[in-house]
């Protein structure tokens, strides 16, 4: 997965998907981000959501909001398999830009930083409580033929329950738009030669400086994330064309063959040939 996904979720007439995720060995999620709004309750299991450098414990039934733009992933805090569904929906969903006061008032303030909405959703508040029988309710929904207004319904019923547990809150920091550029950079140039130098300039910091916001938000050093995204680069190329595994390397900037063979195995727990093979048996 691509730190930035550049997918639109739902279509462009109706922006709102609702789909399900399985893990197996513990919460994990790479880190990414995106243009839409996304609300997550975790049905089984459990796990730390860490959003722009903030980590929230998850239990099984929590649920949890995740702003537009706001770098979040997954981290395990155990072995158990974990399952969650999301909401994620544009902000067009709530209406016109122009001169429409439920997105001026309760919307845009969200996305400017104005309004904090709450992170973290539990069944032991009512206010939680309802939050969470509203995102049932999408999830009920999803995929039913002529359900867009329910779901509208529901998703509105939802965010009315969450802008009234926000609090006004400054801006947000100026660091992770910065690293976010950085993000954005390295899903683009992977297959470059990308230094720690580069990177850090790109990022108007030093390069120490650079490496402690990174981690503070990626859990990772910079180095670890741009290996992590071109094994996930080559997994395309595996399952989307016939090129050879050493093409695929080089084309995803690994040069040494046995090198990108290790960091694949690291990550995705076989080889890129046994991925390719398993891929085409489940006909993706």
């Amino acid at each position: 997965m691509a730190i930035y996904e550049p997918v639109r979720h739902g279509t462009p007439d109706f922006p709102l998907e609702i789909h399900e995720t399985s893990i197996s060995g513990g919460f994990h999620l790479y880190p990414h981000f995106h243009e839409e709004f996304e609300f997550l309750v975790l049905t089984r299991g459990s796990g730390i959501l860490c959003v722009d450098g903030e980590n929230r414990r998850l239990r099984e039934g929590d649920g949890a909001f995740v702003n537009a733009k706001s770098i979040h992933l997954g981290l395990p805090d155990g072995r158990e398999d974990a399952a969650f569904f999301a909401a994620v929906f544009s902000p067009l969903i709530f209406g016109s830009f122009v001169s429409d006061a439920v997105v001026d008032r309760y919307v845009s303030p969200v996305l400017r930083g104005d309004l904090r909405l709450p992170e973290l959703c539990t069944p032991e508040t009512p206010w939680g409580a309802e939050a969470l029988r509203a995102a049932r309710g999408l999830y009920e929904l999803r995929g039913r033929p002529g359900a867009e207004l329910e779901l509208k319904s529901r998703l509105f019923h939802l965010w009315a329950v969450l802008c009234g547990q926000g609090e006004r809150t400054q801006r947000e920091d100026g660091r992770l738009a910065e690293l976010r550029g950085v993000m954005e950079l390295i899903d683009r140039e992977y297959a470059s030669h990308l230094t720690l130098a580069g990177l850090a300039a790109a990022a108007h910091m030093s390069e120490s400086h650079f490496c402690r916001s990174f981690a503070a938000v990626a859990h990772k050093t910079p180095f670890a994330y741009l290996q992590q995204v071109r094994v996930q680069k080559s997994c395309q190329y595996l399952k989307n064309s016939d090129l050879a595994v050493s093409r695929i390397a080089v084309s995803c900037g690994f040069n040494d063959l046995s090198y990108y063979a290790r960091r694949f195995r690291e990550q995705m727990g076989c080889t890129p040939t046994e991925y390719r093979r398993a891929a085409r048996e489940r006909g993706e």
